[in-house]
């Protein structure tokens, strides 16, 4: 057996029980056990074994905070992390960004300390429109952009300068779609990890009847 792909297990059962650190001691080291024995069994199955193969196979075994969050609804356990940091990090991946760029990074750190979302879902909240709002707005200042000062009229007097930036039709549709993508990117994101928070995603492991 490759020794990469024994660092790769290892590293996923520290990931579990980690996430399984408020399950009580007994389940918790059951639930290790028969994933332990279920990957043991899939990598016998595997033939020459490399390490995609223990990837891949670790993937369809499922993301431990979604095996971890599946025995607390079994075991009857509250589910972890839907308090304060979680509406903060909302709240900065949203509308963080308007603040100097600096609330959204702080929204993406309570994301990545939080244990309500997987990795994937965090991932999501990661990429999707990265600075929340923030470039929906300076897009819209690349519309519109007014330029300070002005001249001076011998008739009428005073008058302001303004600069208007304008685009070709093409421009003009690649600008909307952008915008539009700018929009609507940050609320999905919004919407989409205030749900996946709520409840735990399905899993291909299922426990046997004694773990319960």
């Amino acid at each position: 057996m490759s020794a990469t792909a024994d660092r790769l297990v290892a590293h996923y059962l520290k990931r579990l029980n980690r996430e399984l650190r408020d399950v009580p001691r007994g389940s918790r080291r059951e639930i290790v056990e028969e994933i332990e024995e279920h990957i043991a069994e899939g990598r016998a199955g595997l033939g020459e074994e490399d390490v995609t193969a223990v990837r891949v196979l670790l993937a369809r075994v499922g993301e431990p905070e979604e095996i971890a969050a599946d025995a607390r609804q079994r075991l009857g356990l509250p589910p972890r992390g839907h308090g304060a940091r979680e509406a903060f990090a909302l709240i900065g991946l949203l509308i963080g960004g308007l603040a100097f760029v600096v609330g959204w990074f702080a929204g993406l750190a309570l994301l990545w300390k939080s244990n309500a979302w997987t990795t994937r879902e965090k991932l999501v909240g990661t990429l999707v429109v990265p600075g929340g709002l923030l470039p929906a707005f300076l897009l819209l200042g690349l519309g519109a952009t007014q330029c300070g000062g002005g001249y001076e009229n011998e008739l009428t007097g005073p008058v302001e300068q303004n600069c208007t930036v304008t685009f070709s039709l093409p421009g003009q549709v690649l600008w909307t779609a952008l915008l539009a993508v700018c929009v609507v990117g940050p609320f999905f994101t919004t919407i989409f990890l205030a749900r996946r928070m709520r409840r735990p995603a399905a899993v291909d492991y299922q426990p046997s009847p004694g773990s319960a």
